[in-house]
C-alpha cells in the first residue's frame, strides 16, 4: 500500500522555523478519513535521517493496536482520551501500519496538496 505522505516526511523530515514550528502541512489523512499529525526530525538535523521514530499527534481515533501504542503517549497524557495526546518516538513501522490499518494514505486532489 502507498504511503507517499509518510515516505516523504521520513526520508526529508519536517522541515521548522527558526523557532522550531513546522513549515507544511503534517496531517496525514487515511482513505477512511482518520487523520493524524506526524512529525520527523528537522532536516537541518541531518544526522537523524532517515526517521527511525516519529512524533504522532492527535490522531482522529484510538490509534490500534492500543496495547502498543499506549507505551508512546507522552507523559502526563490522559490515557482516556488518545485522540488529544500526543506519542513520542513511535517507530515508523508501526505508523505505517496504522495507516495501511485505516486504507492507506488518501489520495489528494492537485490544489489539496501541500
Amino acid at each position: 500500500m502507498a504511503t507517499p505522505r509518510l515516505d516523504h516526511v521520513v526520508a526529508h523530515g519536517t522541515p521548522r522555523t527558526g523557532l522550531g514550528l513546522n513549515l507544511h502541512d503534517r496531517y496525514i489523512v487515511c482513505a477512511d478519513g482518520f487523520c493524524l499529525s506526524v512529525l520527523a526530525p528537522d532536516p537541518a538535523e541531518t544526522y537523524l535521517l532517515p526517521a527511525r521514530t516519529l512524533e504522532v499527534g492527535f490522531p482522529t481515533g484510538r490509534p490500534e493496536p492500543w496495547s502498543r501504542w499506549r507505551s508512546y503517549l507522552e507523559p502526563a497524557a490522559d490515557e482516556d482520551d488518545p485522540t488529544e495526546s500526543v506519542y513520542r518516538y513511535v517507530p515508523v513501522a508501526l505508523v505505517r501500519d496504522l495507516i495501511e490499518a485505516h486504507g492507506g494514505e488518501a489520495r489528494l486532489l492537485p490544489r489539496q496538496r501541500s
